[in-house]
């Protein structure tokens, strides 16, 4: 015998309780990353959230105890695939011998801007992780800072050891350029699509990922 117990939607059929309640949870999540996207995290509310999901307050107590225990599901859904990609991208590069620059700025963009999947998951999951890595909120830095620390650290390894003779100061600014080229388009770029009307809706990201690396690379190696 099933431990779900039916229960009798509105449309008269039966419906798994179990079914109802991960269709209610999926719901909460992609509404928290619209909501997390359009006004940030502090001004992101469970309320709010709810109601775009059009689920009650106690789908959070069901499957979360706050607001921070909600976005760490959040932020981790999507930068846990983003950062195995880019590991698995740097892993291949390493085999082939010694990387170059380009080598690993390509490995670093391509696995999150021309990341695989349905166009507006890919889309709107590297708008989540963008944002969530530009955001002020103090508290939204501290779920996000461990995700990220292994990830960033290889990359930096990576560049430090293909551009040795670099002092310090310069490597220091050659990583603001790689990491704020990384993160602009996607946190930032609609205002500035805006600004020059461009219709950034039709952006071949693939193509972007490699014109970016292009752009970067050459400008770090000269």
């Amino acid at each position: 015998m099933s431990d779900r117990t039916p229960r009798r939607a509105t449309s008269g059929k039966v419906v798994a309780e179990g079914s109802a309640d991960q269709s209610s949870k999926a719901r909460f999540l992609l509404a928290a990353d619209e909501q997390f996207i359009r006004y940030g995290y502090d001004r992101c509310t469970i309320r709010a959230i709810a109601a775009q999901a059009g689920t009650s307050l106690a789908s959070l107590s069901r499957n979360w105890t706050s607001k921070r225990h909600l976005f760490e599901e959040v932020f981790q859904r999507h930068f846990d695939p983003i950062h195995k990609a880019q590991h698995e991208n740097f892993d291949r590069i390493e085999q082939l011998g010694k990387p170059g620059v380009r080598d690993i700025v390509q490995a670093f963009f391509e696995s999150a801007i021309s990341r695989s999947g349905s166009e507006g998951e890919a889309r709107r999951s590297h708008m989540v992780y963008c944002c969530a890595l530009t955001d002020p909120s103090e508290e939204a830095r501290s779920i996000t800072r461990p995700l990220v620390t292994p990830v960033r650290g290889r990359l930096i390894a990576l560049l430090r050891r293909a551009m040795p003779d670099i002092d310090e100061e310069r490597f220091f600014l050659m990583m603001t350029i790689v990491l704020g080229t990384y993160l602009y388009p996607q946190a930032h770029g609609g205002r500035l699509a805006a600004i020059m009307d461009f219709d950034i809706s039709k952006m071949d990201w693939s193509r972007a990922s490699d014109t970016l690396a292009d752009l970067v690379s050459g400008g770090l190696e000269r």
